[in-house]
């Protein structure tokens, strides 16, 4: 097995995380199943049923905009992410970044200075890309 250089350019591409969509919508199963043993009027409980369908629609729609297509970073070009529309934007990282055992949560600056977070979860993309992108964000990028 070879090893990969260290600043040799990161590219992946990402889908939706597997994981991610199931939390998302086991959540809100589980406040259905509370919804449904509450001692309210049934109209009550069907407003907030329909309130909780509501919520799981929004947030698949805001999971599916927030989730980007690619995320490149090279020793020349810094880091760059593509989102779901295909706008690539050049983007610098920020220090903090958090490294749990199956997700990772980046954060970036644009130029315009506004600051974009991206979570992605381990089945998010291929095994070597989640490995480099877990070393230079807690190690940080290669200086030439």
């Amino acid at each position: 097995m070879s090893s990969t250089p260290y600043s040799e350019p990161l590219e992946f591409e990402i889908r939706p995380s597997r994981l991610m969509a199931t939390l998302l919508f086991a959540i809100h199963v589980t406040a259905a199943v509370v919804c449904v043993q509450l001692p309210l009027a049934v109209s009550s409980r069907l407003v907030i049923l329909l309130a909780i369908l509501g919520s799981l629609m929004w947030n698949a729609v805001i999971f599916w905009r927030h989730t980007p297509k690619r995320l490149r970073w090279s020793l020349e070009g810094g880091w760059s992410i593509t989102d779901y529309r295909g706008v690539t934007q050049n983007m610098e990282l920020m220090p903090e970044a958090h490294l749990g055992s199956w997700f990772v949560i980046a954060h970036f600056r644009t130029s315009a200075g506004r600051r974009h977070a991206v979570m992605l979860a381990r089945d998010s993309c291929s095994m070597q890309g989640w490995r480099r992108l877990r070393v230079m964000l807690k190690y940080g990028i290669p200086k030439n």
